[in-house]
C-alpha cells in the first residue's frame, strides 16, 4: 500500500470511529475523539472551540433529528509520520427514517496527540 493510500485508510478508519460513535448516540464519546483545542467553524455562527463547543453543536444536531452521519473521504494530504494531516470530502446527515436532512463538504485538519490522530480543527459545510 502506498503512503497516500495508507494515510487515506487511516483517516477512513478514524471516520468510522467518529461516525459510529455519533450514530450510536454517544455524544460524550464523540466529543472525546476531538483534540482539546479543536475548532469547529459552522456556517452562520461563531467558531466553536474545544470539546465543549463540539458537544454543544453535536447535541444540537441530534436535537434537530440529525441522527446519523455518513462521511466520504475524497482526499488526504500530509506526510506519513507527520503530526498534522488534512482531509476533505463529503458528508450527509440523515433523519431517523433514513431520509436525507443535510449534505455538504468538509475540510478537516487532523492533529496527532499522544501518538494518536484526532481532529484538531475542522470546517464543516465548505
Amino acid at each position: 500500500m502506498s503512503g497516500s493510500s495508507q494515510l487515506k485508510a487511516l483517516i477512513e478508519e478514524r471516520f468510522e470511529q467518529f461516525t459510529g460513535t455519533y450514530n450510536a448516540g454517544d455524544i460524550k464519546g464523540f466529543t472525546e475523539m476531538y483534540t482539546e483545542d479543536c475548532k469547529l467553524l459552522p456556517p452562520g455562527s461563531v467558531t466553536k472551540v474545544g470539546r465543549q463547543g463540539i458537544e454543544e453543536v453535536s447535541t444540537g444536531w441530534k436535537a434537530m433529528g440529525l441522527t446519523k452521519v455518513v462521511v466520504t473521504v475524497d482526499d488526504v494530504g500530509g506526510t506519513e509520520g507527520s503530526d498534522t494531516l488534512y482531509s476533505y470530502g463529503q458528508y450527509e446527515f440523515l433523519k431517523d427514517d433514513g431520509s436525507l436532512a443535510d449534505t455538504g463538504k468538509y475540510l478537516i485538519i487532523w492533529k496527532k496527540v499522544d501518538g494518536e490522530i484526532g481532529r484538531a480543527s475542522c470546517r464543516e459545510r465548505v
